[in-house]
This record gives C-alpha cells, sequence and structure tokens, in this order.
C-alpha cells in the first residue's frame, strides 16, 4: 500500500493552527494546541517510519513495513515532505534532508517515469521548498530566489520531461524514460490532467532561470486542449496526443480531468492571466449546464451531455477549494457540504461513491488518505472564516489517526485490513457476522442461518440504540468504534435492505418470502442504525423504491410498529416528497388497519400531506409563495396535495379519523395484552424525558393503588399485567394529536369544502366538545413528558401539543364557512336568531340552514367552552394566542352583528381589554392575535364602542390602550382598520345611539383626527418593502389603503398625498416613502390579479367592494404627474425611482 499520508497532513498543519473551540469529537470544545501536537506527531510517526523502514525508497509500505519505488526512485517521500517540514518549524531537518537530496538524488537514469507525477510531486515539491525557505528562516544563498540547490534539481527534473512535448499537436505523452525521453513504443493517449496541469511549475520556472521554454510548452498543450473541447464546451477524459482525437469521451471533473481546470485557476491567479481565467469560467459554464445535479457533479458524454456515469470520485474533492477561488462562496459551500457528508458516513473518502445508491462502488471503496477535501476546507475557511469547517480538520485527524494508523505509519482503508484490526479496534465481529450474513442471504437461501445471524448483531446495535437515547449517550459517544458504525461502514444497511426486498424479486415463477420475524429484526436493526448513524436516513430516504416497499410492510401487525417507526424517520428527512398513489393497494392497506394501526399510521401521513419546508429564510415571504404558485400552476398539484387526494378517495377514512378523535378513553382499550400496549408505547419513546416521565407515572401510580388495595383488603392487580390509567390517558391524546393534525391539514388543502362537509357529518365538533372537559382541557399534569412534534423548534408535552391541534382546527374549521355555527348547541342557536329579532336585522342566512342534528350538545357548545377556559388563561399564557385565533376566525367573513353580541354578552370585549390594558401585556403574538379579536367584535357595533367606553373610563387607561396600540402597528393594524371602517360607517349614519357613541368614545374621537389618520399611514407604508411582505404583515398594506379608500370618498385623497409628501421631507426621507409606496401597490396590483379568496375576504371584512380597491390602486399608480390623485404627482424627479424590479429571483 503505498505511502501517501504527507501531502492531507500538510494541509492540516495550515487548517488546525486556525482552530478556535470548534467542538471535540466528544461535543466539548479541545484545545487547538492540543491538535497541531497531534497532527505534528501524526506526521513524524509517518516521516521517521518512511526514514527507519524505506529509504532511499519513493515510499513506505505500512503494512509490511518496507519500501518501494513508485514514480522513479526520487525518494519522492523526502521531497513530499520538504515543505511539510518548513510548515512545522523543522529548519535543521530540512536542511539535512536537502543535503541528502543533493548528495543523492539523480535523474540521469534509465527510468520510465510519468511526465504528469514527476512535474506535480518532484518539480512542484522542489519549487515550493525553494520558494520558502527564506520566508522559514532558512539562510539562502546569494542570487535567491533566482538561484539555489532546489531550484538548480527543479530545472534539471524539468528538462528531463521536455521530449514528452514533441508531438504534431504539442500535447505531452504520458510516460517518459529520463534517459532516453519518449520510448518509440510509447502510447499516445493521454489523459487531460497528464496534458494541462504544468503552467504553474513550469511558468515559475522559467520566470526564476529566465527560460521561456517552459512556460511555452505549457501554454501550447492548454491551447491545444482549450481548442479540442466539444460544442458545448466540454472536454473529454482522454486524448491521443498525436492526432488529437478524443479516446475517452466521458466528461467530468474527477480523474484524468481534475488538475487541468485546477491548473487554470491556479495559473491565472499566479500570472495574473486573464486568458487563463475566462477560458476556466466558460468551462465552469458547460459543467454547471451539463454535468452538475443537486450540488453533485456526474459525468457526461463530452458531445451530447447526457449522463454516462453517475459517481462522484474522491478526486473531485477540491473543486469546491477552486471555487472558492473564483468568489462562488455559495455553490462551493453546497458541494463542499454534499462531500463532506460522504467523509462523514464513512469516515474518508472513498474511490467512488455512488450518488443515487447513496454508497462505495464495488472495489473502489478504499480511501488512500488524499487531501483534496481537506485542502477545499482550507481554502472555503479562509474565504469565510466559518467554524464549521473546521469540524472537517478534527474530523480528518480522529478519522486517519483511529482508522489507518499502524506500527510503520499510516495505511490504505481497505476490508482486509478492517478485518485484522477487528479484535484490538473492539469491532463486536460484526465484520465477521456480515461476511457471513452476506455468504447466507443469496437468492437460493431457506434464510434459517440468515435469521440466525442477525439475533446475534440486533442486541449488538439495540442496546447501544438505547443507550444513544438515554443519559448512557455520552458513553456511547466516548466509543471508538460504535457497533452501528462498523455495522454502516460495513455494507450491512444496503445488505439488509436488499434482503428486504427479496419478496420483490421472482425466482423461477415464483416470489420468495421471508418470515414477519426476520422482516421485525431487519426493520429494528435498520431503525438503531438511523438512530445512531449519522447520514444513514439520508441515504435510506434517496432509495424511493425501498421507501415504497417499506409500506407494504405495514400489513402485518407483527411487523406494522417497526415499519411505521422506519418510515416516519426516513420520511422526516426526504427531500422530495413521496406520493401515496405510488403505494401498491394503498386504499386496501389503510382500510385493513386497526384503529390504533390508524392513528400511528397518521405520524407518516403528517408528513406526507404537508406542504415542504424550502429551508430559504424568505420562504415565508409573498414574493417567494407567488413565484412558487406560479411554478406549481406550470407543474400541476404538488405531491402534497396528490396526496391528500388520494386519501379523501378511501373509503371511510375521514369517518374513522373522526371516531378515532372523538373516542373516549375507556373506548380505546380493546383486547390488546399489556406487551402489546408496551411494544406499542416504545414507538413514542424519542428521548430520555419520555422514558423517566412515562417510568415515574406507571411508579406513582402503581404505589398509590398498592396503598388503596391494602388499606381496603382487596386483591391487588400487579402493575406489570396492565398500563396504569395515566399512560392510557397519555397515549390516548398522542393519538388523538396526530389524528387531528392530520384533519386540519385536510382542512386548509384544495378539498376543504368536502373535508368540511364530512367532518360535520361525522360529527367530530360535537365529540369533541364531549371530550373537552375531562381530555382536551384537563388539568395539566406535572409530567416531563416531552413530544417532538411536526415542528421540531418545538419541544412540548403531549397535553399542551393536543391543546393547541386543537385550537388550530378550530380555527381551521371555523375560518369563512357557514359551518362554524356546529360549534354552538340548539339552546345557543336559539340565542343567536333572538339577538336578530331583538335588533330587527334578518337572521343569519347559515344560521337558518345549520343541521341542528349535527351541532354540539350538553349545556355548552364548544365556543362557549373555549370562551371560559380562555378567561381563566394566565397572563402570559401562549395559549391566548391560539384561543384568540380561534374565537376571531368564528367572526371572520361578513360582520354579523348576532355574532359579536352573543360573544359581547359572554364578556369577551372585557377580558381581552383587560389582557390589554390592565395585565399590560408583553406577548407580540398575544397582542396581535387580541388586537385582531377586538377588530372583529368591535367593528360597524355600537353596542361594543359602548361597551368599550364604559371599560376605558379614564384618560389613564386609554393612554395605556394607546401606548399598546402604537407599540407595534404590525400588531394592532386590524384593530385601527376595523376602528377606521366603524368610524366612517356611524359619521354616515343618521341615529341617536350612534350620535351618543361618536361624542363619547374617546376611540372614535382620536382615529377620526386627520393627524392621526396621516401618522398611522406614514408608518404602515414605512414598515413594510415588498421584499419583506408576508401574509401576516400585508395586513399593514391593506390598512393603508383604506385610510387612503375612506378619502378617496370623501374627496380628500390628494389632501393625504400632499400630507404624505410633507412627513416624508420632515422625516428627511426624500422619495424613500413614496417610491416604497408605489412599489407596494405594484406589487398590490399583481398580488391580487388572480387571488378570487383574497379580493374576496378584503371585501367582505371591509364592506368596500373590491372594485373600489382596484379602482383607487390604479388612480393612486396613474402614470400622469398632472393627476392631483397620483402618487407620481407628489414625487420630485431626482427622487423617483418607480420602476424597480421586485420580481422573485
Amino acid at each position: 500500500m503505498p505511502f501517501r499520508l504527507l501531502a492531507p497532513l500538510g494541509l492540516l498543519c495550515l487548517l488546525l493552527p486556525l482552530h478556535r473551540g470548534a467542538p471535540g469529537p466528544d461535543g466539548s470544545a479541545p484545545d487547538p494546541a492540543h491538535y497541531r501536537e497531534r497532527v505534528k506527531a501524526m506526521f513524524y510517526h509517518a516521516y521517521d517510519s518512511y526514514l527507519e523502514n524505506a529509504f532511499p525508497y519513493d515510499e513506505l509500505r505500512p503494512l509490511t513495513c518496507d519500501g518501494h519505488d513508485t514514480w522513479g526512485s526520487f525518494s519522492l517521500t523526502l521531497i513530499d515532505a520538504l515543505d511539510t517540514l518548513l510548515i512545522l518549524g523543522n529548519v535543521s531537518e530540512f536542511q539535512r534532508v536537502v543535503e541528502v537530496l543533493q548528495d543523492n538524488l539523480d535523474f540521469d537514469i534509465d527510468v520510465n517515469a510519468s511526465v504528469f507525477e514527476t512535474n506535480i510531486r518532484v518539480v512542484g515539491g522542489l519549487l515550493s521548498a525553494h520558494l520558502l525557505s527564506k520566508k522559514a528562516g532558512v539562510e539562502v544563498e546569494a542570487g535567491w530566489p533566482c538561484a539555489g540547490p532546489l531550484l538548480s534539481m527543479a530545472e534539471e527534473a524539468a528538462r528531463k520531461l521536455l521530449p514528452a512535448f514533441q508531438t504534431p499537436t504539442g500535447m505531452p505523452y504520458g510516460t517518459v524514460n529520463l534517459l532516453h525521453g519518449v520510448n518509440p513504443g510509447e502510447t499516445p493517449v493521454t489523459c487531460t490532467a497528464g496534458i494541462g496541469t504544468f503552467i504553474v511549475e513550469f511558468a515559475t520556472l522559467s520566470s526564476l532561470t529566465g527560460d521561456p521554454v517552459f512556460e511555452d510548452v505549457a501554454r501550447v498543450a492548454l491551447m491545444r486542449l482549450w481548442e479540442s473541447r466539444s460544442d458545448i464546451g466540454l472536454v473529454g477524459n482522454h486524448i491521443d496526443v498525436l492526432t488529437g482525437k478524443w479516446v475517452a469521451q466521458d466528461a467530468g471533473i474527477g480523474a484524468g480531468v481534475d488538475s487541468y481546470f485546477e491548473y487554470l485557476v491556479k495559473g491565472a491567479i499566479l500570472l495574473q492571466d486573464k486568458k487563463l481565467m475566462a477560458m476556466f469560467l466558460e468551462y465552469n459554464k458547460a459543467i454547471r449546464n451539463y454535468t452538475r445535479f443537486d450540488d453533485w457533479y456526474l459525468w457526461v458524454q463530452m458531445y451530447k451531455g447526457t449522463v454516462s456515469m453517475p459517481v462522484f470520485q474522491s478526486l473531485e474533492a477540491y473543486w469546491p477549494g477552486l471555487q472558492s477561488l473564483i468568489g462562488d462562496i455559495d455553490n462551493a459551500m453546497r458541494t463542499f457540504l454534499n462531500y463532506y457528508t460522504v467523509w462523514k458516513q464513512f469516515g474518508g473518502l472513498p474511490e467512488f461513491y455512488n450518488i443515487p445508491q447513496g454508497y462505495t462502488v464495488e472495489k473502489r471503496e478504499g480511501y488512500p488518505l488524499r487531501p483534496e477535501l481537506i485542502e477545499s476546507a482550507m481554502y472555503l475557511y479562509r474565504a469565510t472564516g466559518d467554524p464549521t469547517l473546521l469540524e472537517l480538520g478534527r474530523d480528518a485527524v480522529e478519522s486517519i489517526e483511529k482508522i489507518s494508523k499502524v506500527e510503520c505509519g499510516f495505511a490504505t482503508f481497505t476490508e482486509t485490513f478492517l478485518t485484522e484490526r477487528d479484535k484490538p479496534s473492539k469491532w463486536s465481529g460484526i465484520p465477521q457476522l456480515l461476511l457471513k450474513l452476506y455468504a447466507t442471504s443469496h437468492l437460493h437461501s431457506d434464510f434459517v442461518e440468515c435469521q440466525n445471524i442477525l439475533k446475534e448483531i440486533s442486541p449488538l446495535l439495540s442496546m447501544e440504540a438505547m443507550a444513544f437515547v438515554t443519559e448512557e449517550r455520552k458513553l456511547t459517544q466516548e466509543t471508538t468504534y460504535p457497533n452501528t458504525y462498523i455495522f454502516d461502514l460495513f455494507g450491512g444497511v444496503d445488505l439488509l435492505v436488499e434482503i428486504l426486498m427479496r419478496p420483490t424479486v421472482s425466482l423461477r415463477g415464483q416470489k420468495l418470502k421471508i418470515s414477519d420475524e426476520m422482516s421485525k429484526d431487519c426493520l429494528s436493526i435498520l431503525y438503531n442504525t438511523c438512530v445512531c448513524t449519522e447520514g444513514v436516513t439520508k441515504r435510506l430516504a434517496e432509495k424511493n423504491d425501498f421507501v415504497i416497499f417499506l409500506f407494504t410492510l405495514m400489513t402485518s401487525k407483527k411487523t406494522f410498529l417497526q415499519t411505521a417507526t422506519l418510515i416516519e424517520d426516513i420520511l422526516g428527512v426526504k427531500k422530495e416528497m413521496i406520493r401515496l398513489d405510488e403505494v401498491p393497494n394503498l386504499s386496501s392497506l389503510v382500510s385493513n388497519f386497526d384503529q390504533q394501526q390508524l392513528a400511528n399510521f397518521c405520524r407518516i401521513l403528517a408528513v406526507t400531506i404537508s406542504e415542504m419546508d424550502t429551508g430559504n429564510d424568505d420562504k415565508h415571504t409573498l414574493l417567494a409563495k407567488n413565484a412558487q404558485q406560479k411554478k406549481s400552476l406550470s407543474l400541476g398539484p404538488s405531491a402534497a396535495e396528490i396526496n391528500q387526494a388520494a386519501l379523501l378517495s378511501i373509503p371511510g377514512f375521514v369517518e374513522r379519523l373522526c371516531k378515532l378523535a372523538t373516542r373516549k378513553v375507556s373506548e380505546s382499550t380493546g383486547t390488546a395484552s399489556f406487551l402489546q400496549e408496551l411494544e406499542e408505547w416504545y414507538t413514542w419513546l424519542d428521548n430520555a424525558l419520555v422514558l423517566d416521565a412515562l417510568m415515574r407515572v406507571a411508579n406513582e401510580e402503581s404505589e398509590h393503588s398498592q396503598g388503596a388495595s391494602e388499606e381496603n383488603g382487596l386483591p391487588h392487580t400487579s402493575a406489570r399485567t396492565q398500563l396504569p390509567q395515566s399512560m392510557k390517558i397519555m397515549h390516548e391524546i398522542m393519538y388523538k394529536l396526530e389524528v387531528l393534525y392530520v384533519l386540519c391539514v385536510l382542512l386548509m388543502g384544495r378539498q376543504r369544502n368536502q373535508v368540511h362537509r364530512m367532518i360535520a357529518e361525522f360529527k367530530l365538533i360535537p365529540g369533541l366538545n364531549n371530550l373537552f372537559d375531562k381530555l382536551i382541557w384537563r388539568k395539566h399534569s406535572a409530567s416531563a413528558l416531552v413530544l417532538h412534534g411536526h415542528n421540531q423548534n418545538c419541544d412540548c408535552s403531549p397535553d399542551i401539543t393536543l391543546k393547541i391541534q386543537f385550537l388550530r382546527l378550530l380555527q381551521s374549521f371555523s375560518d369563512h364557512h357557514e359551518n362554524k355555527y356546529l360549534l354552538l348547541n340548539n339552546q345557543e342557536l336559539n340565542e343567536l336568531s333572538a339577538i336578530s329579532l331583538k335588533a330587527n336585522i334578518p337572521e343569519v342566512e347559515a344560521v337558518l340552514n345549520t343541521d341542528r342534528s349535527l351541532v354540539c350538545d350538553g349545556k355548552r357548545g364548544l365556543l362557549t367552552r373555549l370562551l371560559q377556559v380562555m378567561k381563566k388563561e394566565p397572563a402570559e399564557s401562549s395559549f391566548r394566542f391560539w384561543q384568540a385565533r380561534a374565537v376571531e376566525s368564528f367572526l371572520r367573513g361578513t360582520t354579523s352583528y348576532a355574532d359579536q353580541m352573543f360573544l359581547l354578552k359572554r364578556g369577551l370585549l372585557e377580558h381581552i381589554l383587560y389582557c390589554i390594558v390592565d395585565s399590560e401585556c408583553k406577548s407580540r403574538d398575544v397582542l396581535q392575535s387580541y388586537f385582531d379579536l377586538l377588530g372583529e367584535l368591535m367593528k360597524f357595533n355600537v353596542d361594543a364602542f359602548k361597551r368599550f367606553n364604559k371599560y376605558i373610563n379614564t384618560d389613564a387607561k386609554f393612554q395605556v390602550f394607546l401606548k399598546q396600540i402604537n407599540s407595534s402597528l404590525v400588531d394592532s393594524n386590524m384593530l385601527v382598520r376595523c376602528v377606521t371602517l366603524s368610524l366612517d360607517r356611524f359619521e354616515n349614519q343618521v341615529d341617536m345611539k350612534v350620535a351618543e357613541v361618536l361624542s363619547e368614545c374617546r376611540l372614535l374621537a382620536y382615529i377620526s383626527q386627520v393627524p392621526t389618520q396621516m401618522s398611522f399611514l406614514f408608518r404602515l407604508i414605512n414598515i413594510i418593502h415588498v421584499q419583506t411582505l408576508t401574509q401576516e404583515n400585508v395586513s399593514c398594506l391593506n390598512t393603508s389603503l383604506v385610510i387612503l379608500m375612506l378619502a378617496r370618498r370623501k374627496e380628500r385623497l390628494p389632501l393625504y398625498l400632499r400630507l404624505l409628501q410633507r412627513m416624508e421631507h420632515n422625516k428627511k426621507y426624500p422619495g424613500f416613502l413614496l417610491n416604497n409606496f408605489h412599489n407596494l401597490l405594484r406589487f398590490w396590483q399583481q398580488h391580487y390579479l388572480h387571488k378570487d379568496k383574497d379580493s374576496t375576504c378584503l371585501e367582505n371584512s371591509s364592506c368596500i367592494s373590491f372594485s373600489y380597491w382596484k379602482e383607487t390602486v390604479s388612480i393612486l399608480l396613474n402614470p400622469d404627474r398632472q393627476s392631483p390623485s397620483a402618487l407620481v404627482s407628489y414625487m420630485e424627479e431626482p427622487y423617483m425611482d418607480i420602476d424597480r424590479d421586485f420580481t422573485e429571483e
């Protein structure tokens, strides 16, 4: 095995001294000096082993502790080590080696040498040491840098290579005899890198010696390659240097091509040569267009661009560093992270990595200690200072030392070597077990022996997985070779996937079959490996056929839980959402689930029906959403929408979900045994806190039951034979929140009306009403039980999560839909009718159309129950946000006086004002939801304003209220809009009651003042911009428009625009505000162009026709500077910037 460690160690020496506290392997921050010393020790372990066992040969063979010549008998390792010795500060050893080389290095030898390797390693090594020597403190001779022993040796070596360039094309042969020149029978086929990798050394040599021949031949070779590129801008892998014809037409950035691109960039930088850089940039464009896929670079046919090899080669790892040198940092980082994932997966970069399969290529698994990825990390760190890049330096030290270190240096990572290392490395015999598993799992196997081997492997991994999720996790991390890592390293994961999928293969017309027990073992081992070993889950997620196949294993009750758990983990990291319509017999599969299985299945469904997060910081902006919607229109329904439709087509699916959501705990016990119940529980235990909490609950209830039985003299049922009631309640809660989540997503999807109809028909709302006190809003337990749900940023107890999911469901159910009246009972519906009758207004049509057999039963409906708990909630409770949102959704749409009065009679307005004014709530989210609810509650309602004035009955209270409004208009603007609209309506009514309110209400008086409206208008426009508009803050723009529309009605629009212009100048923002408003209105026109639902909402909530909204915007955007109602009339020419393109890039 050749010794190749000095290059990566030299780069680590450059990278690790910059280390400032990146996490160590155990999670702690290491001492930078410690890592520097370890790198030095690694270098000297290798270097001293070479000197003791291999000098004067080229390289050391570390396993046999001897040496051999590889590239020409130059004592190559000594030349390789020269610059590293200087980096480490060992000047004395450097000088000794120079003397040794002067005495022993001889290029007049009858040896066939690689032109490429001799240049980069001998000429390059000598030149770099020569140029570094003075900087490192070495005493140099007169005339340096144009004289010196190392330079003389480099020139002599380079002249031995010149005969190779004597070809018709100027492109060099790959091999030259150092004594006789090119052999007559030498092959003319040379790789691209072997032709284009001379400009750095040869141009440097010409500069230092004054002889242009070196740079000239290097440039000619570069130009011939450039002229040989294909019509689509790519070069192949091997070319005939005599004819200039391509022999191997695979184009890529890896082996055979790599350093050609590298030298174009480094040559351009070294020589300040724009032509070389322009050549590379042209190549770069073609490489991106034809070989780049998801930040990987594949091999393609150079003339057609069709994929020929979907592999990543370890030699390609130089590419991110090269990208950083041309300033393409973003792309460099993305590609680097792909490569680093492979490193993390294997502890090094395998020679070939199959990208689609996510694993190594057979017989190319080894890592020959290449430096390219470490070099890229160094370049990127120097360009960005990103400390995560230092993690590779740390990982490289750990991996190389732990995996490759042997008595005589460091060895290439191979299967034979690893097997020999099993015992001292404590690998638990896993490599040997996997070899047996390979041998016993062939197509003709009966799998008996195979299953026995799995039984041996399983406990080795399961104990490690259990330790990983409990407090023993630290011990696991300290283990040198975790069993799960070794299992994956030797291909165990891929083998189990193959074994599981064997039944899909036909053998002589018969389907193979493996037992449920064996499938269960395979699934458990895969899950445990996913838990403990980073990257495994992601690799499995890329195997789409395997993911789809897993669904078929859910038909068996014996394998259901393990399958469901593994699928959930896989889907959680999968880049592309699976399509449920691709699952074989989906309808039959789901229909055959029992209720417990269906509840578990909802955890999987939650991932498949929710739109995937793009991961962009700006993903929630309206610009981004509009761009995504345009893209979606061209692509058709999304995978999530297709999956929702697939589920809704399953007979009885929604009905079963409704039954699950509304069943009582006593109904959920069924006939399941204690062990079955406990096994189901196991699937929910995703961290130590869960396990601790469950055990504590079980012990407490067991002790309580035992005490009671002893006191009463009654026989006691052992806690070992049944789960405690508290655990069963928690179990049911966890099921319900998953079911509610699925129902909520379906309610917000394209088939909303269909789902609404089903939910009403299957009495979900009255069912939830019956569970409200005993389960949904029962008293909080003190349990530390933590659930990691669909939002990984929120760690909530199941109790809390259920409440939030319940409130989200109510919000979705009530929002702009007539079925919202199902939240009431018959008595409350009668109360609504009585309110309308007393006010002498028509009864709400939706109330009249409500099917009374589907409403809530009992003394109180669900809405009333919600109001009761809302008023008892602590001031800073996060539930207040969700409660207010749910109640507000009941009021949304066309304003209903009866709905408002129903809530006013229950003290809702006073409760809201108490929270805003008296408790002086500080939570922005809660304040926003309360302001929105208050606006909907008061809008156009004289009685509500009277109640407001009665509660806010002092100037002090009113000032507190105004302070809360003005502290954040993003939060309070909906209230401002509702009060402004109400004021406009009241002013146009002739009614004593209205006149009284207008004269007495402080809030209406405050809003009626033009300076107040202008202050709101100025701030609302100033706090939003097109690029930062979201669904939450676009309301600021619409509130601004409401103020201006009402001004237009009163023919005061020019006045308001003049005042805006004046305020803009007074605030020293000439042009900014009006330009910003102009851009916002242009966006508004585009955004609402095809948004029928959104435009209807604006019309209903404001009682202003949408045509009037559009007319007002058009008037404001009128380009005629003579128009008194056009924004441009108030913009000064020097500050006008109204044609900015704000489309999403």
